[in-house]
C-alpha cells in the first residue's frame, strides 16, 4: 500500500513554486530519474531471457528510462525502446510476454517491478526534491 503525508507534499509544492522555473524543472527531472533508475534495474532483471540465440534485439537491452516535459507536466516511463510496434529493430513481443496471449498466460515483469517500489519511489522524490531545494 502506497502512503505519503499530504502535508509534506503541499509544503515541497510551495517551496518549488518559489523557485525559478527552470531550477524546479530540473529538479524535478533529476528526483525523477534517480527514482526510477531502481525501477528500471528490476524490470532488466526480470525481463525473459529470449529464446533465439540468433536474434541480435533482446528485451533487456532494450529497457529505457524516458522523461519527457509536456506543457507543465514531467512524464516519466520505463519501457522498451521501439514499444509495440512490429519491427524487426525492435522486440515487439514483449507485450505477448507481459500481458499474454489466448494461447500463453501472461507473465508479467513490468507491472511487478513498479508496483513493488512504488513506496521507494515517492521517498526518494521527496528526498532528492528537499536535497535540491536546499542546495538551491
Amino acid at each position: 500500500m502506497l502512503t505519503f503525508n499530504p502535508q509534506e507534499l503541499e509544503k515541497l509544492n510551495k517551496r518549488l513554486q518559489s523557485l525559478v522555473e527552470k531550477v524546479g524543472k530540473k529538479a524535478m527531472r533529476g528526483a525523477a530519474r534517480k527514482a526510477m533508475t531502481k525501477v528500471r534495474n528490476d524490470v532488466k532483471a526480470a525481463a525473459p531471457e529470449d529464446l533465439n540465440d540468433d536474434d541480435n534485439v533482446k528485451i533487456k537491452t532494450s529497457v529505457a528510462l524516458i522523461t519527457k516535459w509536456k506543457a507543465n507536466d514531467l512524464y516519466v516511463k520505463v519501457g522498451i525502446r521501439g514499444g509495440a510496434k512490429k519491427n524487426p529493430d525492435t522486440p515487439y513481443y514483449f507485450r505477448m510476454v507481459e500481458f499474454g496471449t489466448a494461447k500463453m498466460a501472461a507473465r508479467p515483469f513490468m507491472r511487478p517491478a513498479l508496483e513493488s517500489n512504488a513506496q521507494q519511489i515517492m521517498d526518494t522524490v521527496v528526498q532528492e526534491l528537499n536535497r535540491a531545494l536546499d542546495k538551491a
